[in-house]
């Protein structure tokens, strides 16, 4: 397993090393690969997933399927898995992955496929299953190579009888690499309504509802199709609280159904007037077209999440204790507010924390970003960071203001980073803070706050060189946050 290399470019005091490492230990444990390779098992003629068997020796076909940002690294730990016995079944299938997030082990046994079935797209082929690079990093959200590959993942579900098995590898990016409007929505509609919901604050509970209630392949719409005798989907979770329909949009999720009067809802909420058509017709119902409804008796379907955020949390912790920090964590189960609130919170963490301790969480907060003439360039992940360091500087600010003596009460370091890689349109997955930034940025609290103001923090932190660099990191459990307090 390659080790991901974070990059800072800063020399750094043992503190903030160690919070740097306790992070990366935290995405280390969730990585795709890792985490198929130790819930799976293969004797060449049963399959178990986390303590569920099934005898597959006359299966006639495995169909692999998936979509998402950890897509490949759990193809690749799931090859290694059947590989194992040397009696490997016969495999085909589709998987679509962003532009350069297949694994390297992966990429050094594909083959370039050199009659693409999506025009413009990489296409690669691993042991019988194909893998398409079908947009581009660091934009999530779906393109015109996604719709013409989904509809190439669906030919192979159509293709299922009851005498195959189809596996689902789903992961958070999912709903963006998974695309296939209802009927009479162009993929522009689709694509607008996200970036009205996304801009505006809407959580990804939200999104999820409304993605939902739009498409012919979320919400149950891949499993409707299959007529395989076994589907059987594993997920990594990026969604708090693990809610099946809500990961990736729930593709193989039949129950609860769509609910297409809430996405109207949720629609006029956020972007009210903007789509009338749309929501004339979700509150009318929106025909899914003609596919089976139903998967057959005797088939079985079911869903194992292999990882979620609860799991990055618990490593990340147990590295701190393992470095000598006395810790406490959570990984939160509801949406966590705005990443503003969060970076507020993770300022008060510091200044209450007890000297050698830490506070590490995970969650999901929201953004909401300003009119794009005014917009700059950022994550979520950054704002948390930037957010906690201007209360920081504050507070020294008002300590200095009224003549107190500071005897650094700011001996720290705090990290925020999606376990992705990939915060917002960057090409970072975070950023991180010490009490050295705090002293280089007393003198620019209003550039500081007209950052935040603009969602303009990777601009900050590319200039003091404090953006947390990982590239792909072939998984996806939401962000993952560390607060250490120097001895």
């Amino acid at each position: 397993m390659e080790r991901l290399e974070i990059g800072f470019g800063l020399a750094m005091e043992q503190l903030t090393q160690d919070a740097l490492q306790i992070w990366q230990a935290g995405v280390d444990a969730v990585r795709a690969d890792r985490v198929v390779r130790q819930a799976v098992r293969w004797d060449g003629r049963m399959l178990e997933v986390q303590q569920t068997r099934w005898d597959l020796s006359h299966a006639k076909r495995w169909i692999v399927v998936g979509a998402g940002k950890a897509a490949g690294g759990m193809l690749e730990g799931l090859l290694e898995v059947l590989d194992g016995t040397g009696e490997s079944p016969r495999i085909s299938g589709w998987i679509n992955l962003p532009e350069g997030s297949i694994p390297e082990g992966l990429k050094k046994r594909a083959q370039v496929d050199l009659d693409p079935a999506v025009r413009g797209a990489s296409i690669y082929c691993v042991g019988g299953v194909k893998i398409c690079e079908a947009r581009p990093a660091g934009v999530n959200e779906p393109t015109a190579k996604v719709v013409d590959a989904t509809q190439e993942i669906l030919k192979r579900i159509d293709q299922a009888t009851s005498e195959d098995v189809v596996i689902f590898l789903l992961s958070g990016g999912g709903s963006a690499l998974l695309c296939a409007p209802v009927e009479s929505m162009s993929l522009d509609t689709k694509v607008s309504i996200t970036r009205r919901l996304s801009s505006r604050g809407a959580g990804i509970q939200e999104l999820n509802a409304v993605r939902r209630a739009i498409s012919q392949v979320k919400g149950g719409g891949l499993a409707r199709r299959c007529q395989a005798g076994h589907l059987i989907t594993l997920v990594i979770s990026d969604v708090l609280g693990d809610p099946l329909e809500m990961i990736g949009s729930g593709p193989t999720v039949l129950e609860p159904a769509p609910d297409r009067l809430l996405a109207a809802r949720l629609l006029e909420r956020f972007a009210p007037g903007e789509f009338p058509q749309v929501v004339a017709k979700l509150n009318e119902g929106w025909t899914l077209g003609s596919q089976p409804q139903v998967l057959p008796k005797e088939a079985s379907a079911q869903t194992f999440v292999l990882a979620n955020n609860a799991t990055a949390v618990e490593a990340a912790m147990l590295e701190a204790r393992r470095l000598g920090y006395r810790v406490q964590g959570e990984s939160q189960i509801h949406a966590a507010g705005t990443a503003e609130r969060v970076g507020q919170e993770l300022a008060g963490r510091v200044m209450g924390l007890e000297p050698g301790c830490g506070w590490i969480s995970g969650g999901e907060p929201t953004v909401v970003l300003p009119d794009a003439s005014l917009r700059g360039v950022g994550g979520r992940n950054q704002h948390v960071v930037l957010s906690a360091g201007r209360v920081l500087l504050g507070g020294l600010q008002s300590c200095a203001s009224v003549g107190a003596s500071i005897e650094h009460p700011l001996s720290f370091a705090l990290v925020s980073g999606g376990t992705d890689g990939e915060d917002g349109a960057t090409q970072a997955a975070g950023a991180w803070i010490d009490h050295r930034w705090i002293d280089s940025n007393t003198t620019r609290q209003s550039v500081i706050q007209e950052a935040l103001k603009r969602c303009d923090s990777n601009t900050v932190f590319r200039a003091t060189g404090h953006l947390l660099l990982t590239g792909p990191t072939h998984t996806n459990v939401c962000d993952l946050r560390v607060v250490l307090r120097g001895c």
